[in-house]
């Protein structure tokens, strides 16, 4: 307890001497109080020659006059002084006057420190309180350790032998039941291996990876024993092979789509990690299986051999494949190509609903979503990019037209699937189909010009009585729907809206599928997860390129980059459309012999219709070139009547002139220079129809006559049909020149009648016999006889033998009445005038018999014909009553006549003759006005 107490003495001094610090001084107080002042030596330091002995200082002034190092611990203060003092300073009363300085000193800093323990004397005694009490606490501690160890000598005297040998005895257990287990777990392990395949074997890839993961941890916690980590080498193997199968069966997703397979293989990636490399992998996959099965195609639709077709680029395969393996090895092109993209559909569908559900934490799901968006593009344009070069190759051009129509059917197709795919409009695609279509259609076009001309020459020219509208032609079958629309609105007055190819805003029915009139486009017409078209109605076992492909099929422009109005597909008929279809084809009918105009068709102009079926076919599939294809179908029909007009009009027996129209001089001519050069053959011989031409027992070929005028008529006729339909197909920048066509050609070709007709005409009766008869009449005479001349008996006799003709022939087609009894009265009227006008003399009783024949005559004529022809009987009338005229109106009347040039020089110098008999000046002068208008303005 003593050594405790003088502890805690020493602890507090130190804490006390961390202010206040005390020299190493061993003088008492009382030295200091019993000495004399000492003795003043000049051998005296500065410092203590500071300290007068004479008077009390404070001790504040002692304390700061005291030396640094007196407060310093070890430090040898004695040595100190003594070196202050050198031998010659060093004296008793020196010595004595520092001796009264440290003692001075000394006794401040001993009051200091006491003073400080007086302060702190309180907390002194708290302090040796707590002493106390932690005396207290360590002698109860100090019994707890004896009591304990007491009892641990008790226990240690009491425990057995046996007691020792049961716990060892269960540690040992233990170890061993850790190291059986371990054993277990390494025997799990090794027997995985036949489990893991056969999991891979079943498709169950997720439970494969994660037995693969499992041992990888285990092997990873058993380290330390050298099979274990022989096994994790072969565990690392395996899971490189096990990635490298899960690859291939990733690779077989762009061919075969198996929805529990893909859930397997993407929970599969996910346990590995691979997610986001799995879709790289998968679109990788994507583009290399539509090269792969570009190649494949080609190769077995080349005939080279195997080596040559190892070394050969895609270019040069497209070129060796065949023309009649061109469409089968495209048709097969489509269908691998689809099956990709129903492949990559379904993968893309399967991602929708599975975020769409929220059955997937996946934090890469945009990520995702992101490449499939960008994937569609890509893929298609690839697709695009094959087809397109295969569309290139030289083989096209040498197609037929059905299999040309083929080409447009798959090409259509193709585009809906690209709508529906990703929304493109395959711009290149139709780049292409257009370059090659146009070249494709400038060789059809030669090609059908020289058929045309090729049937022209083989012509009959028998009427084909079954004919009534072109709807019954089987190239119109594709537009027949479009074709009544138009031609019911035609008569209705109302306004056809076409029903667009595309089901935009349309929405599905409660069966998810649109309505069976409804075409495949999707409901946006831009994305595949709007769509519900294709690829709802086939899988990648079916596609829309099975089964046929013919015009039937076709159902819009194919080269539209959009669906719209321009596309021309009209949606199917109702049931009851249906039911009136044949209503609708009576209406058409009636409303075509409504004109009082019967439909006379040949095989040559039958042809021509089939062919404008085609080239209509055609324009609504390429509706970007539909203008040259409208401008040919207008060839055609020009080649068709130009043929007519040179087979029938060349040998006209009298002259031509008031026979052909301006207008149809002018198409003439315009046919002659644009379209006749195209036909490579021209001129055919036409040695069919020339000796049937010469024929009397046949009136000079009357019918073939017949049937070629109408023919040409009615094939512009059924051509105007189509009119409405045909402005809508063709761009509004090209409209125009269709209606100029149509109304300039429905306006010249009626005038082709009567040149024709006229070959025939002209020779119905002599003429020149009734030139001779009417010679013979003396139109001299005083008073007119109530008979009337012979020569009109001639006439009528004629005429009633041209009526009897035109009986038996109207048996075989069917007569243009009026045409024809219009170019006979032509041709009698001015045979008349022209026998008038040959009289050498005639007096008013002469004119007044001219207009008594007339008159008999045109009664008869009218009478057998059941026609009036009151331009002809004007015409002949206005001659006989010119002789009448006073002179004044005489003189206007020939400058009239010269103008409209109705009457020759020699029928009017012959009328001036016989009307001037005695007036010689005004004789002259009329005669004047004859010549001067024939010098100024004759007719060519």
């Amino acid at each position: 307890m003593d050594e405790i107490k003088s502890k805690f003495r020493d602890l507090i001094q130190k804490q006390q001497n961390r202010n206040i610090k005390i020299p190493a001084m061993g003088f008492s107080e009382y030295f200091i109080q019993n000495l004399s002042s000492p003795i003043e030596t000049p051998t005296t330091t500065t410092k203590i020659s500071k300290l007068p002995t004479d008077r009390r200082l404070p001790d504040q002034e002692i304390l700061d006059a005291t030396e640094e190092i007196y407060f310093q611990e070890n430090v040898n203060c004695g040595e100190y002084e003594l070196k202050k003092f050198n031998s010659t300073t060093l004296d008793y009363g020196t010595v004595e006057q520092a001796m009264i300085v440290l003692k001075q000193q000394h006794k401040v800093v001993s009051k200091k420190v006491l003073q400080n323990i007086l302060e702190q004397r309180t907390a002194c005694n708290d302090e040796f309180s707590q002493i106390n009490e932690t005396e207290k606490i360590l002698n109860d501690s100090l019994v707890v350790c004896r009591s304990a160890r007491s009892y641990l000598n008790f226990a240690k005297k009491n425990l057995t032998t046996t007691s020792l040998e049961i716990l060892a005895t269960y540690k040992k257990r233990e170890t061993l039941q850790g190291l059986l287990e371990t054993l277990h777990t390494i025997k799990k392990v090794r027997s995985y291996e036949s489990q893991l395949q056969q999991l891979l074997n079943d498709g169950n890839y997720s439970g494969a990876i994660s037995i693969l993961l499992e041992c990888k941890n285990l092997a990873e916690n058993y380290s330390q024993y050298h099979c274990v980590e022989a096994l994790s080498l072969k565990l690392q193997d395996t899971i490189m092979l096990t990635e490298l199968q899960l690859d291939n069966v990733l690779n077989e997703m762009t061919q075969t789509f198996d929805t529990k397979k893909y859930s397997k293989l993407q929970e599969a990636y996910k346990m590995l990690g691979k997610t986001m490399i799995a879709m790289d992998q998968l679109h990788m996959n994507f583009i290399s299986a539509i090269h792969t099965s570009a190649f494949t195609v080609l190769r077995q639709n080349t005939e080279t051999n195997s080596d040559e077709k190892q070394k050969m680029l895609f270019e040069q395969m497209c070129e060796n494949v065949p023309a009649e393996k061109y469409i089968t090895c495209l048709i097969e092109l489509c269908k691998f190509f689809w099956s990709i993209l129903v492949c990559y559909y379904q993968v893309t569908m399967w991602h929708q609903n599975i975020q769409l559900f929220g059955k997937t934490d996946e934090p890469n799901d945009e990520y995702i979503q992101q490449k499939f968006k960008n994937g569609q593009s890509r893929i298609w344009n690839d697709i695009q990019s094959k087809i397109c070069v295969y569309l290139s190759s030289s083989k096209l051009h040498t197609l037929k037209y059905e299999q040309f129509i083929q080409v447009l059917s798959v090409v259509q197709r193709l585009k809906k699937v690209g709508i529906e795919f990703c929304g493109e409009n395959s711009l290149n695609l139709l780049d292409s189909m257009k370059v090659q279509s146009v070249a494709f259609f400038r060789r059809y076009h030669a090609a059908s010009l020289e058929e045309i001309c090729l049937f022209l020459d083989n012509e009959a020219w028998m009427p084909i009585n079954s004919f009534s509208s072109v709807l019954q032609l089987q190239e119109f079958r594709s537009v027949k729907k479009s074709l009544q629309r138009y031609l019911n609105a035609a008569e209705t007055g109302e306004k056809v809206t076409p029903t667009l190819s595309t089901n935009v805003n349309k929405k599905p029915t409660e069966n998810g599928d649109l309505d069976n009139e409804s075409s495949t486009h999707s409901q946006d017409g831009s994305s595949v997860y709007g769509s519900c078209g294709y690829f709802y109605r086939f899988s990648e076992k079916s596609s829309p390129f099975d089964g046929g492909f013919d015009e039937a099929m076709l159902e819009e422009d194919i080269l539209a980059g959009i669906a719209d109005e321009s596309s021309c597909y009209f949606s199917e008929e109702s049931e009851e459309e249906q039911l009136d279809s044949m209503s609708n084809r009576i209406s058409i009918k009636e409303s075509c012999n409504s004109t009082n105009t019967s439909v006379i068709v040949n095989n040559s102009s039958l042809n021509v219709l089939r062919c404008i079926g085609r080239y209509l076919q055609m324009c609504r599939l390429l509706h970007s070139i539909s203008g040259q294809i409208i401008a040919s179908m207008t060839e055609l029909i020009d080649f068709y009547t130009f043929v007519v007009h040179d087979v029938f009009g060349n040998d006209l027996p009298v002259p031509k002139e008031n026979l052909y129209t301006e207008r149809l001089l002018n198409n003439l001519s315009r046919i002659s220079q644009d379209v006749v050069p195209k036909v490579k053959t021209w001129p055919p011989p036409f040695s069919m129809i020339q000796m049937e031409l010469c024929n009397t027992e046949s009136s000079y070929g009357l019918v073939q006559r017949i049937v070629g005028v109408e023919s040409s008529i009615s094939l512009v006729q059924q051509f105007n049909q189509l009119r409405n339909y045909m402005e809508h197909l063709l761009p509004p920048n090209d409209r125009l020149a269709l209606l100029d066509f149509l109304d300039t050609t429905t306006e010249y070709i009626n005038d082709l009648r009567k040149p024709i007709f006229m070959c025939v005409t002209a020779r119905a009766i002599d003429l020149q016999n009734v030139l001779t008869s009417m010679a013979k009449v003396k139109w001299d005479v005083n008073h007119v006889n109530v008979e009337h001349s012979s020569y009109v008996d001639n006439l009528n006799r004629g005429v009633q033998s041209f009526q009897m003709r035109l009986s038996e022939i109207n048996g075989v087609v069917q007569v243009p009445a009026t045409a024809v009894w219009d170019s006979l009265a032509h041709v009698l009227t001015h045979t008349l005038v022209e026998g008038y006008a040959n009289a050498k003399k005639c007096s008013a009783g002469g004119r007044a018999l001219m207009q008594l024949d007339f008159a008999y005559f045109m009664s008869i004529l009218e009478l057998m014909s059941n026609c009036k022809f009151p331009h002809h009987r004007t015409y002949v009338d206005a001659y006989i009553k010119a002789f009448y005229m006073p002179k004044d109106l005489m003189e206007e009347w020939i400058v009239e006549q010269k103008q409209r040039r109705e009457y020759s020089n020699k029928q009017l110098i012959s009328l001036i003759s016989g009307t001037c008999v005695n007036d010689k000046k005004t004789r002259q002068k009329l005669l004047a006005i004859v010549e001067n208008t024939v010098i100024c303005g004759s007719p060519s």
